[in-house]
């Protein structure tokens, strides 16, 4: 057995013959199984011996069982949903050539930051730092042959055949992966082929399932699995579509490979109102798989932002279709599958500044939160308690809709009575969707009879709504969000007003440097916020990046925020010593981080 480290535990076992075998029993007492709550590991180690000498391989691996099915996935036994995203391993000014801990970072991100269960390498096997990382923290993997869409001649082919030999030898003692992806992802039928691949996975390995990513419906299936990237949802309909619309095969197993994605692409700096979406949309995805039967589960498109070619790029060749931006800082979206996996205390979708919604209208406020209920407070005051509503019924911790920023303040602080209240709240939120001149004309026709019969005037109406709604021309508001759990215990707050850079937030992974065979790297993440803790979307400043000692920069010295976050790559240089790290931005306190390095014989 291995420790959470992958180092040894215990007495081993040793195993001898006179005679050359190629299978041999070797009982493991009570052995634990590997599941992505305990991810128990163990290694074999064999040495062959003989007059000339000996060899000694190693192999890490797990006891467990994977099955799909029509019902869906099955680990040990148990039925679990998949909620995971795919990943590209690249980084910014580095590409796929990083080292082994910013792999294992990225592991760590999808499982204990996003809250996933599973990763998709799409479109190809990728680190195995990487996939170590996923067996030792219980991540699931979906790997595939590489490519995308193309399918070439008959040497071409036999490439592919090859590509398939290669990832099942290399990732075969892996107990993370537990899926085959054996097409060409994107690609048409091509039945020679597809056969060919799934008789090589199935010989060289008949412990897992095979799959195969496509975006055509009806496609021949010589897989045990239907991968299908289901790009269906565009807003207002339905999350996903239902398995019979895609596939006329009723006894395989189901799996959405892709989702969103290209449908809305969404920059980290964008207008709210379209980061709001973004994170609704893979909400709606979320909660659509999660009620339609027979689907085991989904990979979001995708984990974050990458360099792409010019088809995909806003110009920049820059793919923003993730859920968080190059530098892993979390968009909105990432909000919905933290929540979702119990992680999140508290992300409200909103700064509440009215400068940024058309007609100073704030539309709807959304919060994201792992609590049962979120609690609004303006200036001290409470205004309302707001619970899941009906638009996401099959997700675990939905997002909330905050939808009355009046409560019962009309009667606390103007006086009216309560069925007055009623009636003029009803007409203040109602303006504060459609506008004070665009009501719906039942609704019209209720603001008419309030003022006739001089419950109201035309002008406190107007009065009302901008001390209510607009909330301009007065004293600064400032509005409180707690989000409490099932026992009523305050779990998250934020708290939101007119807001101005106070400091520079940084997460660093590591503070010390170790070269293993290889370059080592720290990654640096960079955020600007408020006095409230909260990040600042619009702070555009550029960031000093000023670095010494033994160690260098992967990247430029001086880089922009870009929806308030930004970030930088510490790199050994193949000497031991140590390095500084200054972040310095205009108006905030300098940001200072320590590197010790070790290298050669130190770092043995």
């Amino acid at each position: 057995p291995l420790d959470s480290e992958g180092n040894a535990e215990g007495p081993g076992v040793m195993f001898s013959s006179p005679f050359w075998v190629d299978t041999f029993d070797l009982p493991v007492p009570d052995a634990k199984l590997w599941d992505i709550g305990n991810p128990n590991m163990y290694r074999l180690t064999v040495t062959m011996m003989g007059d000339g000498g000996s060899d000694t391989r190693s192999a890490d691996f797990g006891f467990r069982t994977v099955r799909m099915d029509a019902e869906g996935f099955w680990l040990n036994e148990r039925r679990l949903r998949i909620r995971g995203l795919n990943r590209h391993q690249s980084w910014p000014y580095m590409g796929y050539a990083v080292p082994d801990r910013a792999q294992a970072l990225d592991a760590d991100i999808l499982k204990y930051e996003l809250g996933c269960n599973a990763v998709r390498t799409s479109h190809y096997p990728q680190s195995q730092a990487f996939v170590d990382r996923c067996d030792r923290i219980g991540l699931l993997v979906f790997t595939e042959i590489p490519g995308w869409q193309f399918v070439g001649d008959v040497k071409w082919q036999e490439q592919a055949l090859e590509n398939t030999r290669e990832m099942v030898r290399q990732y075969r003692n892996h107990p993370s992966i537990f899926l085959w992806g054996v097409r060409i992802n994107e690609s048409a039928d091509h039945d020679d082929l597809y056969r060919k691949t799934n008789a090589v996975a199935r010989q060289m390995d008949p412990t897992r399932p095979t799959g195969g990513v496509r975006c055509i419906k009806n496609s021949h299936l010589f897989e045990d699995v239907y991968t299908y990237n289901d790009f269906s949802h565009y807003g207002p309909n339905e999350g996903c579509e239902p398995r019979e619309n895609v596939t006329p095969e009723k006894k395989c197993g189901y799996l959405i490979s892709e989702y969103n994605g290209h449908m809305y692409p969404t920059k980290a700096w964008d207008f709210e109102g379209r980061r709001v979406e973004h994170a609704l949309r893979h909400a709606r995805v979320l909660n659509a798989v999660r009620g339609t039967k027979g689907i085991a589960g989904s990979f979001g498109w995708c984990m974050f932002d990458y360099n792409t070619h010019k088809d995909f790029g806003s110009g920049d060749r820059i793919c923003y279709h993730g859920v968080l931006d190059m530098f892993r800082n979390p968009k909105l979206a990432a909000a919905v599958y933290t929540a979702e996996s119990g992680r999140l205390a508290l992300k409200v979708g909103t700064t509440m500044d009215i400068g940024e919604y058309p007609a100073a209208r704030l539309g709807q406020i959304w919060a994201f939160t792992s609590g049962s209920e979120v609690e609004l407070y303006k200036n001290g005051q409470f205004v309302n308690r707001f619970t899941p509503g009906g638009q996401f019924p099959n997700m675990k911790h939905p997002p909330i809709l905050i939808d009355d920023v009046i409560g019962n303040l009309l009667v606390e602080n103007e006086g009216f009575d309560e069925k007055t209240a009623a009636k003029v709240k009803e007409i203040l939120l109602a303006e504060g969707v459609y506008g004070e001149d665009g009501l719906p004309s039942a609704l019209a026709r209720r603001k008419a009879l309030l003022i006739a019969r001089r419950k109201v005037t035309a002008d406190q109406l107007h009065d009302l709504y901008g001390r209510y709604l607009a909330n301009w021309g007065g004293e600064r508001v400032t509005w409180r969000f707690a989000a409490k759990n099932e026992q009523g215990k305050v779990i998250g707050e934020c708290t939101r007003n007119s807001s101005a850079v106070s400091r520079l937030e940084v997460d660093c992974d590591t503070e010390e440097l170790t070269e293993n065979g290889t370059w080592d790297i720290a990654t640096v993440r960079i955020r600007a916020v408020d006095q409230n803790g909260e990040q600042l979307p619009y702070v555009q400043r550029s960031v000093r990046l000023i670095l010494e000692g033994d160690a260098r920069l992967a990247g430029p010295d001086a880089v922009p925020l870009q929806g308030g976050m930004t970030g930088t790559y510490v790199c050994s240089e193949g000497r031991s010593g140590s390095a500084k790290l200054t972040i310095r931005m205009e108006g905030c306190e300098d940001v200072v981080l320590h590197f010790t390095i070790r290298a050669g014989a130190e770092a043995q």
